[in-house]
């Protein structure tokens, strides 16, 4: 595990090595953790925006074989080490291996949003101290349809914004449908 502050050479590594191909996010992250196996970075985690926004991604071949634990709990780690107050991320609920992962580790469901039809994401959090727990009680207000209403009118309003705020993932986040999205209201 290597931990680095993203610079363009990170990223000429990350594009090299295929990963940021499916994750143009992590692109995005102020610093990340790296795991390489013969010297060939197979995965990264990275940290940034506003929310301190978490990614990973682990090319397919290397998939189920403990990397994902690995970076993650060394993201913990350096987050702590940083001063984080907590991180933040998004799950597809349906993938079932990374709902167990996020949670065996310590991150816990604040909200959901339907996006769209094909995309549905839990917003998570790990706190580490009572700094992270006002953002994560903060966070709540948008686990109920008046807060979901608000966060879908204010996702259409500064979409732009995205990656300052959280590392925009291209393929993830589709122009958000505000009446979808609180149509579709499922609360945690």
């Amino acid at each position: 595990m290597r931990i680095v502050n993203v610079d363009s050479e990170i990223i000429k590594e990350l594009r090299h090595s295929g990963i940021s191909k499916e994750m143009k996010s992590l692109e995005s992250s102020d610093w990340m953790v790296l795991a390489e196996v013969d010297k060939k970075t197979v995965g990264a985690s990275g940290v940034g925006g506003l929310f301190n926004y978490n990614d990973i991604q682990v090319i397919e071949k290397f998939q189920s074989k403990g990397i994902g634990v690995l970076l993650i709990r060394e993201v913990i780690n350096e987050s702590r080490k940083r001063g984080y107050s907590f991180i933040t991320g998004t799950i597809d609920p349906a993938n079932k291996p990374s709902v167990v992962l996020h949670n065996k580790l310590g991150f816990e469901s604040i909200f959901r949003i339907h996006y769209s039809p094909e995309i549905i994401q839990d917003v998570i959090i790990f706190t580490f101290n009572w700094r992270g727990k006002i953002v994560k009680s903060f966070l709540g207000i948008f686990n109920n349809i008046l807060g979901m209403s608000i966060l879908a009118c204010l996702l259409k309003i500064f979409k732009a914004m995205f990656p300052k705020i959280i590392n925009y993932n291209e393929k993830k986040i589709p122009n958000p449908d505000v009446k979808h999205i609180i149509k579709n209201f499922e609360k945690l």
